[in-house]
């Protein structure tokens, strides 16, 4: 067995499979569309970083989300 795995797949000169029309299409498609071009990076895009000078608001911590507690208990 580990034989014929090292020598692998068995040749055998099989006919290849015709494309069908809708495998035609995707290739035309796939060779007509352009690629997607990437946005070109200026050197003054970059966001600020803190040059505000406002206070930052104050933080409420929150409970996490319990689907399964009784939702008319309170702790």
């Amino acid at each position: 067995m580990l034989t014929r795995a090292h020598a692998g797949p068995e040749t055998t000169e099989a006919k290849p499979r015709k494309r069908t029309r809708r495998d035609r299409q995707v290739a035309a498609h796939t060779k007509a569309a352009p690629p997607v071009p990437t946005p070109p990076l200026s050197a003054g895009s970059e966001p600020s970083l803190a040059e505000d000078d406002e206070p930052l608001a104050e933080v409420i911590p929150l409970g996490l989300f319990d689907p399964l507690e009784d939702p008319w208990r309170h702790k």
